[in-house]
């Protein structure tokens, strides 16, 4: 576009040295005055133009080019933007039945967890019950064998000391070992 202004700079120029060559006289310009000057500019702009049309055909086409590679690049974004806005309506659509099936999904999910923490809890407590149940047994069946042992120490200490103090239960224990012993 800058050449086209240097041209008509030009020409106006031209233009304006021709009609101002008049010597200094004034008349007033007619029709006619102008024909000289108007075919001289039409000659010029003709030359100009045929020796620039291809420099001026390239550039309009790879201006066209330039903008109609700019249209495609935002009807493309323009394509893009619309699917981004439509799958984030969907999402805005759903997005009630989402916070619902999470709030469920939770709710089963708590349900789930309180069933397994009671069973786990009441297992365990039959295991300690068994444990413990055990080892009350097992204490029992040892203290009634400690009992045991001290009753029957108690209960010889006793015969011994009834047989040492009675002269005639030693003899009759004396007779019964000797007849064990034969």
């Amino acid at each position: 576009m800058r050449f086209w202004t240097a041209y008509a700079f030009i020409a106006l120029s031209v233009v304006a040295k021709a009609h101002g060559s008049d010597g200094g006289e004034h008349h007033t310009p007619s029709l006619s005055s102008l024909i000289a000057p108007t075919i001289n500019v039409a000659i010029l702009f003709a030359v100009l133009i045929y020796f620039t049309k291809d420099k001026l055909k390239g550039y309009f086409i790879s201006k066209s080019d330039q903008v109609a590679n700019t249209l495609d690049r935002a009807n493309i974004k323009s394509k893009e933007a619309q699917l981004m806005l439509d799958t984030q309506k969907r999402k805005m659509a759903n997005l009630e039945t989402e916070v619902k099936n999470i709030n469920q999904q939770t709710e089963t999910d708590v349900l789930t967890y309180k069933k397994k923490l009671s069973k786990d809890v009441e297992d365990k407590i039959g295991k300690l019950k068994v444990d413990a149940a055990s080892k009350v047994q097992a204490d029992k069946k040892a203290m009634m064998n400690d009992l045991n042992a001290e009753l029957l120490e108690q209960v010889i200490a006793k015969t011994k000391s009834t047989i040492k103090n009675n002269k005639d239960f030693q003899g009759k224990v004396s007779s019964k070992m000797l007849q064990g012993l034969q």
